[in-house]
């Protein structure tokens, strides 16, 4: 099968019967008693796709999410969960554990979590006897303590990837380190909302500032690596679904017109994920750039938001939109208080509902998943 599996349409095919003998089997091995349980693991209905909805058991199903990208007992200097690999920031499953306690009682139900490149895999260019075991096993007891707490999980793949290495060479050892192994460890596993092949491919500034944006036709550098990129994600996604067929993909786009977007370069990946993923920042912080001299957005909230989910819609692939960025900076420094936060945060989970996204996940700007998320979820 390999050998003939060697064009991209040739390997959908080939991807098409694998699913097709690969499914009874996955359903088999869910059949009670059929194979042994690990006593650790929590089954949940697998999320699927019904045209633009989401669902999970039968019922539509709305992520309500966070970014989870450090416990609440993290100390200073640990602004990310390391998995292990930061001595400095040793693992604490017991604060994971306690932390999706919380955000459970607050309704949450997915957690997105960004895979370091270099902690699973990047690593062993430059780090004698690194081993990417230890941390494939925090990776799956965070999975598991999500999972107890009847909580999806959507991993995001290749975080802090080196911005240049889009390239065949590269792709090749991405996959060789990390995609492989990190993917094989979680394939089929139904706690898994989704595979994030790639956070933010769109902005392409530590190339070259002027190509924050890789739609800014003004150099042509920003379409070339535009292209570079989306030939890397084209790739990435039919390896992803070779490696974990049943599973559904996602691109976290900072802009939604990414997905069709610079016209210049024909892009499949509208066509490609199966549920469509972006993020949305206003103007505070100044810095995030979502406002400074962008064709795309100055409309502010809710306008810019509901813009984004109806181009997404205005394709016609009746895909499911989820906005996996969300979240306003508040108190002193910022021009938010926590009335205003609470209030925007409102806004934008009903004006995603509104335009027909099917659920948000907050960025964390705030310390704790009370400050987050308050009753967001959970309130009538």
């Amino acid at each position: 099968m390999a050998h003939h599996c060697t064009t991209h349409f040739a390997r959908l095919l080939c991807l098409m019967t694998l699913v097709a003998i690969l499914m009874p089997v996955a359903a088999l091995a869910a059949a009670p008693g059929k194979v042994r349980a690990d006593p650790r693991q929590t089954r949940l209905p697998r999320v699927m796709v019904e045209g633009e909805r989401l669902i999970a058991g039968g019922t539509p199903f709305e992520v309500r999410g966070v970014n989870y990208t450090h416990t609440t007992t993290t100390p200073p200097g640990c602004p990310e969960l390391h998995f292990g690999a930061d001595s400095r920031c040793p693992w604490d499953q017991a604060a994971i554990d306690a932390d999706f306690e919380r955000m459970r009682a607050l309704g949450v139900n997915t957690v997105r979590v960004f895979l370091n490149y270099y902690v699973f895999g990047g690593a062993r260019a430059d780090t004698p006897g690194y081993a990417i075991e230890p941390a494939l096993d925090h990776l799956e007891a965070l999975v598991e303590s999500a999972n107890r707490h009847g909580m999806y999980v959507m991993p995001v793949l290749l975080a802090k990837y080196p911005q240049d290495q889009f390239t065949p060479e590269g792709f090749a050892r991405a996959l060789d380190w990390h995609v492989r192994p990190v993917v094989g460890l979680l394939a089929g596993k139904s706690g898994i909302l989704a595979w994030d092949l790639f956070n933010e491919p769109d902005i392409g500034s530590p190339i070259d500032q002027r190509c924050w944006d890789w739609d800014n036709r003004d150099f042509p550098l920003c379409v070339q690596l535009a292209e570079a990129r989306i030939a890397f994600l084209t790739r990435l996604h039919y390896e992803v679904k070779w490696i974990d067929p049943l599973q559904m993909t996602t691109i976290g786009m900072a802009f939604a017109k990414s997905y069709f977007r610079p016209e210049a370069v024909p892009s499949p990946l509208a066509g490609l994920v199966d549920v469509y993923s972006f993020h949305y920042y206003d103007d505070d912080p100044y810095d995030s750039g979502r406002y400074v001299a962008h064709w795309y957005y100055g409309e502010g909230l809710p306008r810019d938001l509901e813009r984004g989910i109806a181009e997404l819609r205005a394709l016609g692939r009746d895909k499911p939109v989820v906005v996996s960025e969300l979240g306003f900076p508040s108190g002193q420094g910022y021009r938010r208080d926590t009335g205003e936060l609470r209030r925007d945060l409102r806004i934008g989970l009903q004006a995603s509902r509104d335009a027909g996204a099917t659920g948000v996940i907050l960025w964390p700007f705030q310390p704790t998943p009370e400050e987050l998320v308050g009753d967001l979820f959970t309130a009538p």
